[in-house]
C-alpha cells in the first residue's frame, strides 16, 4: 500500500535538501554538524571510515497525527560496518524513528511511511538498492535502553568503490536485510 508524503514534502523541501547535500557529502557546510567541526576532524573520520551522523526533522507522520518522524544517516566504510579489512565500498545507512509529539516518548514507525520517506530521501532510482533492516534499536528519552519493543526502522544501501549500488554482500550484522521495491 502506498503512503502519499506529498504535501508534507512540499514543506519540508528546504530541509531535506539540505539534509541530502550534507548527507553525501563530508565537507564543512553551513549547518548541521559539519559546519562546527574542523575540516581536520572531518578528514580524520573519513580517513577511519567514520562518518558524521546527519539529522532531518521532526516532521509530522501522515499515519498517526499525534506522531512525529526524524531521520538520521550516515555513510560508513564497508570494511567497517562488516568488520571485513580490506573490502571496498561504503554503506548508505538511514534510519527513521518516530515520537508522540506531545509526550516525547518513542512510537513504533509504520513501515510503509518509512519506506515512502526513504524513497523521497534517496530517489526512486536508488530505492530498488536499498535494503530494510526492520526495526532495530528502542531508547528513553535519555538515551538508556528499554524494554519496550524496538522502535527505530533501519535501512542500508550498499556501495561499490566505484560508487555503484551492490547486491547484499555476505556480513555478519545479525539482521535479516530484505530488499525494497518500488512501489506500484
Amino acid at each position: 500500500m502506498y503512503v502519499d508524503i506529498r504535501t508534507v514534502l512540499r514543506k519540508q523541501e528546504e530541509p531535506l535538501r539540505l539534509f541530502r547535500r550534507n548527507l553525501f557529502s563530508l565537507e564543512p557546510t553551513d549547518d548541521g554538524l559539519g559546519s562546527v567541526l574542523p575540516a581536520s576532524v572531518l578528514e580524520q573520520l573519513q580517513a577511519e571510515g567514520k562518518t558524521v551522523p546527519h539529522h532531518f526533522g521532526p516532521v509530522r507522520s501522515v499515519t498517526d497525527r499525534n506522531t512525529v518522524l526524524s531521520f538520521g544517516g550516515s555513510i560508513i566504510d564497508q570494511a567497517v560496518l562488516l568488520e571485513r579489512p580490506g573490502r571496498q565500498g561504503a554503506v548508505l545507512a538511514l534510519s527513521v524513528a518516530a515520537h508522540h509529539k506531545r509526550l516525547g516518548t518513542r512510537q513504533a514507525v509504520d513501515p510503509r511511511e518509512a519506506r515512502a520517506w526513504i524513497e523521497a530521501i534517496a530517489g526512486s532510482k536508488w530505492l530498488r538498492h536499498f535494503y530494510a533492516a526492520g526495526a532495530l534499536t528502542g531508547s528513553s528519552a535519555h538515551g538508556r535502553s528499554t524494554s519496550r519493543g524496538l522502535t527505530t526502522e533501519y535501512f542500508y544501501l550498499f556501495l561499490g568503490a566505484d560508487g555503484v549500488p551492490q547486491t547484499e554482500p555476505e556480513h555478519q550484522l545479525g539482521v535479516q536485510l530484505t530488499p525494497i521495491t518500488p512501489a506500484p
